[in-house]
């Protein structure tokens, strides 16, 4: 099975791409740039001997054009201006017989100023007209004997000489010619040395020591930049591993790059979820377990005692043996609404319901349990309230739970009101309020919770198993409403749920499952 590239492999080289595209792009427009500023200076870079040629050549053109020297200058400017460099000490322009027509002095001359004289063994030895003359090392004191006649006067030259010091000083005279016909000398006196000479191999080398310079901060860069992704992907990559295997305090770090940051949160925040999960697993398991030990256990031991003729097999017996069992039903039937309404299966009845009808009946149910307790039960509630679609067995459900529990924290003396009111942009908003002990402020956020009892000691039989205000708040999220609670210590508690007035986004109201309730859905244990 071929296998994917890792993140880091990828990164990699997509930085390598970038790299090698931008040094390329660079030396490429260094390189056009080269050649550009070459074609607008064609001696840059060359020999000297060449310049010097290529100047002479257009000297015998200004030659040529003006009939004599006059008006020379301003080519000589030009010449200056090209020629300007350390290695250049003087430039100087002869006649045909000798004499100095121009002449410019860069720094101090290193070499006789005149040209070396041209003998006729000298001539007769030279190389011919366009070879390249060789550079002799000749003492200073040697050209300078040979480059003055005994009038003082410089002897032009038929073809190009070139001497050069010990020092490295170089003498170059170019004779100018023009039809065949010698016009005069350029002289040139410049200091020698390829070490100076600034050609393409020095380039080419300067420009590959940079880019491969450049390319390796670049891929350093890219490395560093890589691994800082890579590295808490392949950590996260390993905690994921881990809490498959069960491990679930495993949790990563954050990282340094903001959504690498957001994946490492976000993966915390699962694993907290999931932890949290799996407590109320185990604790749902171990609560199930225990309710449904007790009921069983008294239900053995009544058994086991008619069975050893402790007891006799009565009416009491058999009453108390169906109590136990009505318990146990009602549990059951308890953990499967809460099961349906996890798997979002509660099946409903909706249909157009008062609220006030609701309350009215919910009341009535309770009138003469409440008259036991002398508990005043009252409802407010207008008739005019905008009627809400909903279930109405598993609101009066909800509400039967709701004032059973006030009841059953209530005095006597005491008092519960069932109210209804519009909540603009909410919808119909249900309460009970009584005026019992009230709840503890941290017991206050656990009510709600599978299994919970603000009352440790209450037995199951005088407050139920602590699923009622569960699976309560699981029928109200089923309709697209809201349930809270509020309560003061020795005033009262309220219970308030929201019912909207549309049905619910989500289609649940829609659903139309067999329902298959028992008579006890009517009333929830607390």
């Amino acid at each position: 099975m071929r296998k994917n590239p890792r993140i880091f492999s990828l990164m990699l080289t997509a930085f390598g791409l970038v790299i090698v595209l931008g040094i390329g792009g660079m030396l490429l427009f260094f390189w056009v740039a080269v050649l550009s500023f070459q074609r607008g200076h064609d001696d840059w870079g060359a020999p000297p001997e060449f310049v010097a040629r290529g100047e002479a050549a257009r000297l015998a053109q200004v030659y040529r054009r003006e009939g004599s020297w006059e008006g020379v200058e301003p080519r000589f400017d030009v010449i200056e201006r090209q020629l300007r460099d350390d290695r250049w000490q003087s430039i100087t322009l002869l006649d045909a017989d000798g004499q100095v027509v121009s002449r410019r002095v860069g720094t101090e001359p290193m070499m006789p100023m005149m040209p070396m004289m041209a003998s006729a063994e000298s001539m007769s030895s030279r190389p011919p007209r366009g070879a390249t003359p060789l550079l002799l090392p000749v003492p200073p004191e040697d050209v300078l004997s040979s480059t003055v006649t005994a009038g003082g006067v410089a002897i032009v030259p038929a073809n190009p000489v070139q001497m050069m010091s010990a020092d490295g000083q170089v003498l170059l005279t170019i004779p100018i010619q023009l039809r065949d016909e010698t016009v005069g000398a350029l002289v040139i006196d410049y200091a020698s040395g390829e070490g100076r000479t600034f050609g393409f191999a020095n380039l080419a080398r300067g420009v590959g020591a940079a880019g491969l310079a450049l390319a390796g901060i670049l891929l350093g860069l890219a490395i560093f930049f890589s691994r800082r992704i890579s590295t808490p992907l392949a950590q996260l990559n390993q905690a994921a591993r881990a809490l498959t295997a069960g491990d679930m305090q495993v949790r990563v770090e954050p990282g340094r790059v903001r959504e690498v940051a957001d994946l490492a949160l976000s993966f915390n925040q699962l694993a907290d979820a999931l932890a949290a999960a799996d407590q109320q697993r185990r604790q749902l398991t171990a609560d199930v377990a225990h309710e449904l030990r007790t009921p069983l256990s008294i239900i053995k031991g009544r058994l086991e005692g008619v069975q050893d003729g402790v007891y006799e097999p009565d009416q009491s017996q058999i009453a108390g043996l169906l109590g136990e069992v009505a318990l146990l039903e009602r549990l059951i039937e308890d953990l499967r609404l809460l099961a349906l309404a996890d798997a979002g299966q509660l099946a409903l009845y909706p249909e157009p319901c008062a609220p006030a009808h609701l309350l009215h009946d919910t009341a009535r149910s309770f009138a003469r349990q409440a008259e036991e307790q002398a508990v005043a039960l009252h409802v407010e509630a207008a008739d005019a309230l905008p009627e809400v679609l909903v279930d109405p067995q598993r609101i009066s459900q909800v509400l039967g739970n709701l004032v059973g529990n006030a009841l059953r924290h209530s005095p006597p003396g005491g008092q519960i009101t069932l109210s209804a009111q519009v909540v603009a942009d909410e919808g119909v908003a249900f309460a009970v309020s009584d005026t019992g002990h009230g709840i503890a402020p941290a017991d206050l956020p656990h009510i709600f919770d599978r299994f919970y009892r603000v009352d440790r000691a209450r037995s199951r039989s005088a407050g139920g198993a602590g699923l009622g205000l569960a699976i309560a708040r699981r029928i109200i999220e089923t309709h697209g409403g809201t349930i809270n609670a509020t309560s003061t210590l020795g005033h009262g508690t309220t219970m308030r749920f929201v019912l909207p007035l549309e049905p619910a986004s989500d289609g649940t109201m829609d659903r139309a499952l067999p329902h298959q309730g028992s008579a006890d859905d009517q009333t929830l244990p607390a």
